[in-house]
């Protein structure tokens, strides 16, 4: 049955991933632009706004970001303080356009959008769009012991212990209402939610730093006025930033490469035009397009429907590629050791090197990647959707399974 479309979960990344790669290569870099308009007089006045042109950078601010440059507000405040404003006439602006919406998949869950892995992919993305709270039990309920960022948003929580973790979260502006039960055996918990306007967290922040050297800002609007550009700022490379999302299956990161992947044929980035792209490429190879039933590019979406021939012909036909193919089975986490993978398969039951990019949601498991011995490398695709046993008991079938094939192969 491996023509058969099923839910893949998050290995559908690999296909995300792979076409990135394919098309970009690994040293591609997103940049966000920094500018104002209208002029800056003798007496160090902006009479224009400080605009941010968002480039489709997940990096940006990001707990998970690995290139080493200078902090990007702190870049602001250098060339703010080198053009002598002392005061902005205008206001702070943050320009999304460069991706259309909607932000959020309308065949992602409600319940899915509230969290960190269901957050909004916008071209300008900030701090991971997520909020960290930081919760503690006090002998009868949850106390919130810590908010990251802090001083921004306000939280206010009705939890208990219960038998499983069972939340409702509900959001508006900037206030958090956080209900329900955390597993018993937790005293100290922690929740990740997504947020919905990283723009204007990033402006707040921005605004602080200024207030504290000086500046001030007015908020006067200006209208429209000619543009200076101050600078560039770059993201990850792109080989970094598909390595990180595979080995920690980041949702955000995997819509930003799918909606950059339509900006490779179009002016704008959405993520209708990069399932299209990702349709139209691999029609070049034996990939049959009704096979690929796509509505995001990581996976949250049930409707997700992919065969296996489909998925061993990406990850097949990217292995042979002479400039990219080695790079990206680098990117994908090494079982037993890495990521989603760290305790799979953890006792090393194969001479060779398996690294493997896996998926799971409500009765879907899957895995997809490379097992490479010294004289070959092999493509491996496992998708199982409504399965009767425990997760735990289907994930010791595959190793055996996986143990049994592999170990043959030479």
């Amino acid at each position: 049955n491996e023509r058969q479309a099923v839910i893949p979960a998050s290995t559908i990344k690999v296909i995300t991933t792979a076409t990135a790669l394919r098309l970009y290569r690994p040293s591609f870099c997103l940049y966000t632009t920094v500018g104002h308009t209208g002029t800056i007089d003798e007496t160090g006045t902006l009479h224009g706004d400080l605009v941010i042109h968002g480039g489709g950078d997940p990096s940006l601010g990001s707990a998970y970001r690995s290139r080493h440059t200078e902090n990007f507000i702190d870049q602001i405040m250098q060339r703010a303080l080198s053009n002598h404003i002392k005061s902005i006439e205008g206001r702070i602006v943050v320009d999304n356009s460069l991706f259309d919406e909607p932000s959020i998949s309308p065949k992602w869950m409600v319940e899915d959008i509230a969290w960190d892995y269901g957050t909004g992919c916008h071209a300008f993305s900030y701090k991971d769009n997520r909020i960290e709270i930081n919760l503690r039990y006090n002998g009868k309920s949850y106390d919130v012991t810590g908010v990251n960022p802090p001083n921004r948003f306000v939280v206010e929580t009705s939890l208990t212990k219960g038998e499983k973790e069972n939340i409702t979260v509900k959001c508006e502006n900037n206030r958090y209402t956080i209900s329900g039960t955390i597993p018993k055996r937790k005293d100290r918990y922690r929740l990740y939610l997504s947020i919905a306007r990283p723009d204007s967290l990033f402006i707040t922040d921005l605004q602080e730093k200024f207030q504290t050297a000086g500046i001030e800002v007015k908020n006067s609007n200006l209208g429209q006025l000619p543009e200076t550009t101050w600078f560039h700022y770059p993201s990850d490379y792109l080989g970094d930033i598909v390595h990180s999302l595979n080995v920690r299956s980041d949702n955000l990161y995997a819509e930003s490469v799918l909606r950059l992947l339509s900006l490779s044929d179009h002016e704008k980035g959405s993520a209708e035009k990069g399932i299209d792209i990702i349709r139209k490429y691999w029609q070049n190879y034996e990939a049959d397009s009704l096979e690929l039933f796509m509505y995001d590019g990581s996976g949250l979406a049930r409707n997700n429907k992919v065969s296996a021939k489909y998925l061993n012909c990406v990850l097949k036909e990217t292995a042979r590629d002479s400039l990219i193919g080695e790079y990206f089975v680098q990117t994908l986490p090494l079982a037993g050791k890495e990521g989603s993978v760290a305790t799979f398969m953890k006792h090393g039951e194969l001479p060779g090197e398996l690294r493997l990019k896996s998926g799971s949601m409500s009765d879907v498991h899957a895995y997809a990647g490379y097992y490479t011995t010294p004289q070959n490398r092999y493509a491996i695709v496992v998708m199982i959707n409504n399965y009767t046993c425990t997760r735990a008991q289907l994930k010791q079938k595959i190793s055996t399974l996986l143990t049994q094939v592999l170990s043959k192969k030479e």
